[in-house]
């Protein structure tokens, strides 16, 4: 019988990962449906307010506070990730997952029925989801980690698309109520999961967790991978049975030095976010519509087609670099992603300031694609990757907090600084990537292939240059 260890991808596994990434295509969507519409909804382009039945045809605002809207929904998904930790250290990976997709549902309902400024705001605000995986053989993880960003951009490219025909009255408050229901799917799917072994083995319930490995490994022989996990949990916890919260972790009050990898995972998601890609997610129509002519009331228009082209294009790209990633590490994948989108900033630039129209859709398009092949999955996978078990949850919300506040401050920030000096936004973001490509050369370390815990083990010695030899770790084989 085959060691489970030397496995790929179960079919079970599989579904496990799909059915724990269908939060990311919610999430996806949320950002996809607020992306088309938004001069609908905000500018009553198409018509002037009017009521259809008790709702307003259009809810007018500033180009400001519609980017408060925006931000709402990743400063309510930072909350969620903030407070999530105590909860799925106490209660488990898949009940946290679960309860979370709950307040999608709410945030859903209650988006569409939207009826002035301030229930957006507080909406939006209540929209979030959470993400844990730790299912996964180190060799399966190469695939199924990209899923988060593919569920990600499938919603995206989904939303997008509909939009089209959807961003009229009363038809955007439609767009809005779908992730409900991809959230009430999601916790019915949930229930034919099973719990995370590793979380198992931490609550000392083994022969939950042997249970667990067992119908996540089908068909191969368990034994070894499961005494390994065994040993790597409580070599990890020690005799105290120890778990890190946040505090722990940023104090470092952890029983390993664990600086390196704090700063790597928040490096990563300020990275994620500061590379530009936010600006393109939350208002791509709006970048396109000052390099495009038309009508913006005939829906729909070329900004908005070449918005759910982009979405689709990026869809496309994220499969693609799940089959990069099963060939090169991460670092090299961090350093052309950053690289790419460095360059596709300064010709962004050129094009929108220069007016050459077909330079910056292209570089749009480009830096889109450049993203979702390495800074786009790659940071979710560091905390996993890198980090113990008794620290992966506080690690996973620190870094899911530091990603979704930079995605509040880019969703605030980019209305008003392309207002004030256009084109030359994109400047802000080219600085933002050749640090990342200079960060990720000298400090990120490679995991592919790698046992976590030996990855932990080896750079569990305080912030160092990664390019050293005594910091390499070698391949699972």
């Amino acid at each position: 019988m085959t060691d489970s260890r030397e496995l790929g991808i179960t079919k079970y596994q599989l579904f496990c990962a799909l059915v724990g990434s269908l939060g990311s295509v919610g999430y996806g969507w949320d950002i996809g449906a607020t992306n088309v519409p938004g001069d609908v909804i905000s500018r009553c382009i198409t018509s002037p307010l009017h009521w259809i039945g008790p709702f307003p045809s259009c809810i007018p605002m500033s180009p400001t506070v519609w980017g408060v809207i925006v931000s709402c929904m990743p400063l309510g998904a930072m909350l969620g990730a903030l407070f999530c930790t105590p909860f799925s250290n106490r209660y488990g990976r898949k009940t946290v997952l679960a309860y979370c997709r709950v307040f999608s549902i709410i945030g859903a309902l209650f988006l569409s029925l939207a009826v002035n400024i301030s229930m957006l705001v507080v909406d939006a605000y209540a929209t979030f989801t959470a993400y844990i995986v730790e299912a996964a053989t180190p060799k399966a993880r190469n695939v199924l980690g990209f899923l988060l960003q593919m569920g990600i951009a499938l919603g995206i490219a989904v939303s997008q698309a509909v939009s089209l025909g959807m961003s009229n009255p009363p038809y955007w408050r439609i767009l809005f109520s779908i992730t409900g229901v991809l959230a009430l799917v999601n916790i019915q799917l949930l229930m034919f999961c099973v719990e995370s072994p590793k979380w198992l083995i931490m609550k000392d319930r083994l022969e939950l967790a042997r249970e667990s490995l067992e119908k996540l490994r089908q068909g191969a022989d368990c034994t070894a991978e499961f005494d390994q996990m065994v040993a790597d949990v409580r070599k990890e916890m020690g005799d105290g049975a120890f778990v890190a919260n946040i505090y722990d972790v940023v104090a470092g009050r952890t029983p390993e030095n664990l600086r390196h990898q704090l700063l790597v995972i928040v490096t990563v998601n300020f990275l994620q976010q500061s590379c530009g890609v936010g600006s393109l997610s939350f208002y791509s129509t709006s970048i396109f519509s000052s390099v495009t002519t038309g009508n913006p009331a005939n829906i729909p228009t070329l900004a908005q087609i070449l918005t759910s082209v982009l979405s689709l294009v990026a869809a496309l790209a994220t499969l693609a670099g799940v089959i990069l990633s099963a060939y090169y590490g991460r670092r090299p994948l961090m350093l052309v992603s950053h690289g790419g989108m460095a360059i596709a900033c300064i010709f962004i630039v050129v094009g929108t300031v220069g007016h050459i129209n077909i330079l910056a859709i292209t570089m749009v398009f480009v830096h889109y694609v450049a993203f979702v092949v390495g800074s786009g999955p790659i940071p979710w996978l560091t905390c996993s990757e890198l980090t113990p078990t008794y620290a992966a949850a506080a690690f996973g919300s620190i870094g899911s907090t530091v990603n979704y506040f930079f995605m509040v401050v880019i969703g605030l920030v980019f209305p008003p600084m392309q207002s004030a000096i256009g084109g030359y936004s994109f400047v802000v973001f080219g600085i933002c990537n050749v640090f990342g490509v200079v960060f990720c050369w000298f400090l990120l370390p490679e995991t592919k292939d790698r046992n976590t815990a030996d990855v932990v083990r080896v750079h569990s010695v305080g912030i160092h240059n990664v390019l050293r030899q005594k910091y390499t770790v070698s391949k699972v084989l």
